[in-house]
């Protein structure tokens, strides 16, 4: 069979999806992370009182809850990359699982600890 499924004018690659949401994730990486390094030049690490404050403002915790989601991710895609090329089959699955409920369960996690400082 060609590289064209019948019926269909894309070509047919298994991992096309998933690089795709891999490149997407990494080019809203960018900014974010360059948005969220420039809200934090106000920040004033000796203090805890001064980060709880910051994180307490409307750009901080905008920016925490966008950039979260989007880092969680692209490392659970990245992750799973190198879980498919280097272990064996009988773990595959059940380590793509756990990595995929981690991602959700530290994206949940960090939402709830940002919007309980509010």
């Amino acid at each position: 069979m060609n590289a064209l499924e019948q019926g269909s004018s894309r070509p047919r690659h298994p991992g096309l999806g998933h690089w795709r949401w891999q490149r997407a994730s990494a080019m809203l990486l960018a900014p974010l992370i360059l948005w969220t390094l420039w809200l934090s030049q106000s920040l004033d690490p000796a203090t805890y009182g001064s980060a709880l404050a910051w994180v307490d403002g409307a750009g901080p915790t905008s920016a925490l809850l966008i950039l979260t989601p989007v880092w969680y991710l692209h490392g659970s895609l990245g992750l799973q990359i190198v879980i498919e090329d280097y272990v064996r089959a009988p773990h595959r699955s059940l380590l793509i699982w756990l990595v995929r409920v981690g991602a959700v369960f530290l994206t949940i996690a960090t939402a709830w600890a940002v919007l309980a400082i509010k």
